[in-house]
């Protein structure tokens, strides 16, 4: 091992335990998370600052990785008549909680809390999957969380009208303190809310850079509006990806950088806009993460 890994490893093993998110760090954390997230983050897409800041925050470089996807999780839901896997999206999240050895609720939104949301509840936050969690409810910031229990917060979560985001991001097992040996063995469902998630605001530009783009993979669906569309331009606003406009006839019209998040659906008062199903969905959820690993079984 080179000396630029060994200082990164007892960096790493530094950070884990000393500076890790617990209940007694939580509040330093939430002070700084808005500063890294709109000062720091927002440059990840930057020529010349961004490929060094995402190696930092262990986004890319050697065997360093980020992945995520979108999964629609409402149920204003259009198949396609050839479909194979008549399956809703929020299905393959089911089975990943129900098939999970370890579950936990996060006790509050790192994100919300920090940026003090006040369209969502705080306290309503990501659901975890895999053994490794067990450090988390130890640090103090979580609970267990049966399969019941995580399927009741998952079908909240679609009530209130959150964007699932399936993740697995080396830093983030870094700052919960987790084991370097256990680092895999966890998977996170976050539910976030476009006015504070640090990954919706900025995709619009990290999704310019090859290696960000596989965050936010589009599983198979896509906003598409019907003719009780009346043109309000309310889904433009609300699109992380501007991938909406409305046309010359009044109509809503989805573009090719539709990621698939049911945001507009949710948020149309005239219920003009499904999600439509353009290939079917993998067989499991895990499926979409190619470079990590994530376990959530034993």
């Amino acid at each position: 091992m080179g000396l630029y890994k060994k200082a990164l490893r007892r960096y790493d093993d530094f950070y884990r335990k000393h500076l890790s998110l617990t209940r007694d760090s939580w509040g330093v954390y939430t002070r700084f998370f808005p500063i890294v997230a709109d000062q720091v983050m927002r440059y990840f897409s930057h020529p010349v600052w961004g490929p060094a800041l995402r190696r930092a925050f262990r986004f890319e470089g050697g065997d360093h990785h980020a992945e995520a996807c979108i999964v629609p999780i409402q149920h204003n839901l259009e198949f396609a008549s050839t479909s194979k896997n008549m399956v809703v999206p929020i299905q393959r999240l089911r089975e990943a909680v129900e098939e999970s050895s370890y579950r936990i609720t996060m006790d509050r939104c790192i994100c919300r809390d920090s940026f003090k949301c006040s369209q969502f509840p705080i306290d309503f936050a990501c659901l975890m999957l895999g053994e490794a969690c067990r450090t988390m409810v130890g640090n103090g910031i979580a609970r267990y969380a049966t399969v019941e229990e995580s399927l009741a917060h998952l079908e909240r979560a679609a009530e209130l009208g959150l964007v699932a985001i399936p993740a697995w991001t080396e830093m983030e097992s870094i700052a919960k303190g987790i084991p370097e040996e256990n680092k895999e063995r966890y998977f996170e469902i976050c539910f976030c809310c476009p006015c504070c998630c640090n990954g919706i605001k900025n995709f619009k530009t990290w999704h310019q850079v090859p290696q960000l783009r596989k965050l936010f993979k589009n599983v198979g669906w896509q906003a598409r509006a019907s003719d009780a569309c009346t043109g309000c331009g309310i889904c433009v606003d609300v699109c992380p990806m501007d991938a909406l406009e409305v046309g010359d006839d009044g109509m809503a019209r989805t573009g090719q950088l539709c990621i698939g998040c049911g945001l507009c659906g949710f948020r149309c008062p005239e219920g003009a806009i499904s999600m439509v199903e353009i290939e079917p969905m993998k067989e499991h959820i895990l499926e979409y993460f190619g470079d990590a690993r994530p376990q959530i079984k034993g």
